[in-house]
C-alpha cells in the first residue's frame, strides 16, 4: 500500500484587459509526497519491477520510500569514511542504496495568452523537481570515453583517491580507460542523473478570421495557428541526455 499526500494550487488572472488587447496568465504548482508503506510479503522488500541494459542498477518498490526508486551501488567506504579501493586501482562498490524516485516532487507549469485584435499569440512553460534518471547513456559514456569526466588522466593514468582493504592510502596508477570503466561498473549511482528541468515547452501564434472577414459562409469563425513545441530548455541537470 502507498500513501499519497499533497497540495495544488492554481492562480489565474487577466492582467491587462482593453478593447483591442488582453493578456491572461496562469500558474499551476504542485507538491506530492508519495510512500510505500507495505509490501506484500517481506521477501520482497525491495521488489524489483525494472532495470537498465548495465544491469548494475534497479527501479524498485522500497517500503518507507517513493515508488519508482532508483536503487544504485555507492562506493564502498571505510570507518573514516574514506572510499575503499581495490587492488587494481578502482573503487569498490558498496551497498546498493535508494538514490531517488524517478516521480517528481514538484511540477507544474506557467502559461500565458496575449490577444491583439484578431492576432493572439500564447506560451507554456512546465517544469519538474526532484525527479531522478537511471541513464543507460550516462553509464555507456563513461564505457566509452565520451563523458567530459573521463577526460582527467587520459595522459598521466589515475591514482584513485582512497585506501585499500588493509587501510593504506592507494597508490596504484591505472589508464583513464580502466578507472572510468569499472568506476561505472562497480558504482552505478554514476548513472542516477537529476532529472529536474525548466522547459518553454509551447508557443503558439494564430489569426482568428471572423464573421465579418468570412462574410455568409459555412463557418461563423476560424482559427488558424501555428504551433511550436519543446522549442529549448531553460534548466537541466542531464548534461548527455534530455
Amino acid at each position: 500500500s502507498t500513501q499519497n499526500k499533497g497540495i495544488e494550487v492554481m492562480l489565474s488572472g487577466t492582467p491587462i484587459k482593453k478593447d483591442n488587447f488582453s493578456w491572461n496568465t496562469s500558474f499551476n504548482f504542485t507538491y506530492i509526497q508519495n510512500k510505500v508503506l507495505s509490501i506484500d510479503g517481506e521477501a520482497n522488500n525491495p521488489l524489483t519491477t525494472g532495470n537498465y541494459r548495465p544491469l548494475n542498477a534497479f527501479v524498485s518498490v522500497v517500503q518507507n520510500y517513493s515508488v519508482a526508486q532508483i536503487m544504485a551501488y555507492d562506493y564502498r567506504y571505510d570507518a573514516n569514511g574514506n572510499v575503499v579501493i581495490e587492488s587494481d586501482g578502482i573503487p569498490m562498490r558498496g551497498n546498493l542504496t535508494p538514490m531517488g524516485s524517478g516521480l517528481p516532487k514538484f511540477y507544474g507549469g506557467l502559461s500565458n495568452d496575449f490577444s491583439y485584435k484578431n492576432f493572439n499569440l500564447s506560451f507554456l512553460i512546465d517544469y519538474k523537481f526532484g525527479n531522478k534518471i537511471l541513464s543507460a547513456t550516462e553509464y555507456y559514456s563513461y564505457q566509452y570515453g565520451l563523458n567530459k569526466a573521463t577526460l582527467p588522466g587520459r595522459e598521466t593514468g589515475i591514482v584513485a583517491e582512497g585506501v585499500l582493504e588493509d587501510g593504506s592510502a592507494n597508490t596504484q596508477n591505472i589508464s583513464a580507460e580502466a578507472y572510468y570503466q569499472g568506476l561505472a561498473q562497480n558504482v552505478s549511482k554514476t548513472s542516477v542523473l537529476d532529472g529536474s528541468f525548466i522547459k518553454f515547452r509551447q508557443l503558439t501564434f494564430g489569426y482568428n478570421f471572423t464573421p465579418k472577414i468570412l462574410g455568409d459562409k459555412l463557418f461563423s469563425a476560424i482559427n488558424v495557428s501555428v504551433v511550436a513545441r519543446n522549442l529549448f530548455t531553460i534548466m537541466k541537470h542531464t548534461d548527455n541526455i534530455d
